[in-house]
C-alpha cells in the first residue's frame, strides 16, 4: 500500500503580508484554486480574519460574505493554522487577508488553496 509521501501534493501555498499598522494583506492571485486554509504567523495582532475578493488583479476588493449577507469572520490566534470550508470560496481568484485590528507589525499569513 503506498504512503502518503508518495503521492504529489496538490495543495498550493501563497503567501500573503499585512504591514506594520495596517489590516490588509496585500492581493493574492489564487489561480485556479480554493482556498482551504491560513496559517497564521507566530504573533498576531488582531483576533478575528476576514476576506475580500476582487473580480480581476487589482481591481476594487469586496467583503466575502455568507448567503446571510454578513461578512465571514474567523476567529483567530497566533501560531495556528485556520482549516477554512472550500465552499465558501469557491470562484474567488483574486482576494485579501484582513486583520480585525491594525497589526503591530509586519505579518507574513501563507493562504493555503487547491484545484477542486
Amino acid at each position: 500500500m503506498p504512503s502518503a509521501s508518495q503521492f504529489q501534493s496538490r495543495l498550493c501555498q501563497t503567501t500573503v503580508t499585512i504591514s506594520s499598522s495596517g489590516t490588509a494583506s496585500g492581493e493574492a492571485d489564487l489561480g485556479g484554486t480554493t482556498l482551504v486554509g491560513v496559517m497564521l504567523p507566530a504573533a498576531l495582532t488582531g483576533t478575528t480574519l476576514t476576506f475580500t475578493a476582487a473580480a480581476t488583479g487589482g481591481g476594487t476588493s469586496n467583503p466575502v460574505t455568507g448567503s446571510n449577507g454578513s461578512a465571514l469572520s474567523f476567529t483567530v490566534a497566533a501560531n495556528k493554522y485556520l482549516a477554512i470550508d472550500p465552499a465558501l470560496f469557491h470562484g474567488i481568484q483574486f482576494i485579501k487577508a484582513v486583520s480585525g485590528s491594525a497589526e503591530g507589525a509586519s505579518r507574513d499569513l501563507i493562504l493555503y488553496s487547491k484545484a477542486l
